[in-house]
């Protein structure tokens, strides 16, 4: 059996969907699995939320608000289940600072890498020297991924693939820019327009171009038909290897992005609003099983472990999410409601198929120095709750109350979280996050 999962930086739901128009290689293979059209993340920040898609822990349990640290995954991880279960485990992460926050968890091993024949624990330190400064195209990665396919010698394997491309400033080959990236100059430096709105931004220097303000929203776009492109070739990788039909192959997204200044947001991921938490999902699973299935109830990126441990045979009793297998298959239902956090600890949110409860922590400092949710409660849609709907606010509240309070032996499982270096930190500044 071979588990691919495909995390894409930034990718929202509605460029993802089918309906953009900007992913024709995955539409073309949507039939084959199942699509779940509500699927929400844990946090809006980058490494807090793929170690809860990692592990099916929530912020709350694995402690991590931020970049800016260094996390060993506890053994219940995904990757550490399927090494027990006699699976080869292989990262290709798009940025330097998600793979060394992730404490040289896994990695490749064969005779190319620098660190071969090395355990598990010790496999993902040659990745550091992999990318030209901090970022790493998506096609280097996939191409990358198909090598160690070929070179791996164990029948099962895991393979993570990160695409960092649709992160700001939005990468792209010339062809996908040309084809989305309408040509001019502004009189002024975009980033003066946003100022002017009171939109926030992350200091970025490429804003400081004298460019259109649609300018990097049309990136992004050029940067998910350039990402669909690679997943296209890695799909026909996976064919032309004989590997397709025993493959279960997971794309999704950690967050979103605000991209024209909705909720007062211009191209970065700020607040819980559906922008930066309504995430895609498509699941392409072994022998075709649950294929065409739309599934329109909530789901969380929690869910994806315990799919994964599911299909290999096992269950783990420290995850929190639930199998996706019987929710597609119409066996079980889906969740009622889903919970996320904000980074550094801001916020906590839990969502209905309507509505948002926000709830904001006191005493925590505001590091983006922005305005953030509109209120306490409010539709999925960001506009205020309707009248008499205030059931609904108390039973969010208590949902979320319930969670924070359960399972204790669950953070028990993390250990000790370091400070990122200064090297990561001068990274992380050039990325927009410090």
């Amino acid at each position: 059996m071979h588990v691919v999962l495909v995390t894409i930086d930034c990718g929202r739901a509605d460029h993802f969907d089918g309906r953009s128009g900007l992913t024709p290689c995955l539409d073309s293979i949507r039939a084959e699995g199942a699509t779940f059209t509500q699927a929400i993340a844990q946090s809006q920040n980058t490494l807090s939320s793929h170690l809860s898609l990692l592990t099916s822990n929530y912020l709350f349990q694995h402690g991590v608000y931020r970049n800016f640290v260094q996390c060993a995954l506890p053994e219940h991880a995904i990757p550490f289940r399927l090494a027990e279960r006699g699976f080869d485990c292989a990262a290709f992460t798009g940025v330097h600072f998600l793979a060394r926050a992730l404490a040289d968890q896994f990695c490749p091993f064969d005779e190319r890498f620098p660190y071969a024949g090395m355990p598990l624990a010790q496999r993902l330190r040659w990745a550091l020297s992999r990318s030209d400064g901090s970022r790493l195209p998506f096609e280097q990665s996939v191409g990358d991924a198909l090598g160690w396919l070929d070179a791996s010698p164990v029948p099962d394997r895991f393979l993570w693939l990160h695409a960092f491309d649709a992160h700001m400033v939005y990468a792209a080959p010339k062809e996908h820019l040309r084809a989305h990236v309408p040509r001019g100059r502004s009189a002024r430096p975009c980033v003066e327009e946003v100022e002017q709105r009171g939109w926030f931004h992350s200091g970025y220097p490429a804003l400081r171009k004298h460019v259109p303000l649609g300018h990097f929203p049309a990136r992004y776009r050029a940067s998910v038909a350039h990402i669909d492109a690679q997943l296209g070739r890695l799909i026909e990788g996976l064919r032309t290897r004989g590997l397709w039909d025993e493959t279960l192959l997971i794309v999704t997204a950690d967050h979103g992005e605000c991209l024209e200044g909705e909720h007062g947001v211009y191209c970065a991921h700020k607040k819980l609003f559906d922008t930066t938490v309504h995430v895609p999902l498509w699941i392409r699973f072994p022998g075709g099983a649950h294929a065409g299935e739309v599934v329109e109830g909530l789901v969380e990126l929690t869910d994806v472990a315990p799919t994964v441990a599911a299909a290999a045979g096992y269950a783990e009793p420290l995850y929190m999410g639930r199998d996706l297998a019987p929710i597609a298959a119409g066996e079980a239902p889906a969740r009622t409601c889903a919970f996320s956090e904000h980074v550094d600890d801001l916020l906590r949110s839990m969502r209905d198929d309507q509505h948002v409860w926000v709830e904001t922590l006191p005493d925590r400092v505001n590091r983006s120095g922005i305005a953030f949710e509109e209120g306490t409660f409010f539709e999925r849609n960001g506009g205020p709750a309707a009248v008499g709907s205030e059931a609904s606010a108390q039973r969010l509240e208590e949902e979320a109350r319930a969670l924070l309070s359960s399972r204790p032996e669950v953070a028990a499982a993390w250990g000790e979280r370091e400070a990122v270096d200064e090297q990561i930190a001068k990274q992380l500044r050039n990325l927009g996050y410090l």
